[in-house]
């Protein structure tokens, strides 16, 4: 899973555009958290989509409810390593 760093301010949090929404036409304010983190998915049914993450959004999507870290490479090698064994399956 490749994550790289996001220098535009003009890219959003997806999370926090969830979470805010719209007000009226207007995003909400908290909606324009820009984005810091920048996920791009590696598994077979979700190749190539892009998530926007801001710092605090990512570090609630890394930790699980315990306040145990699980990192975003963590969580696709789990991932990765479910599809395989998925295919295995299947043979």
């Amino acid at each position: 899973m490749p994550i790289k760093a996001n220098h535009d301010r003009n890219v959003w949090c997806d999370i926090c555009k969830v979470r805010w929404g719209k007000v009226g036409q207007e995003w909400h304010t908290r909606a324009m958290t820009p984005a810091r983190w920048i996920v791009i998915s590696e598994t077979q049914e979700r190749k190539g989509r892009t998530k926007y993450y801001c710092q605090p959004c990512a570090n609630e999507a890394q930790t699980d409810a315990q306040g145990n870290t699980w990192t975003f490479r963590e969580q696709l090698d789990y991932a990765l390593q479910g599809e395989q064994l998925h295919g295995m399956e299947l043979k």
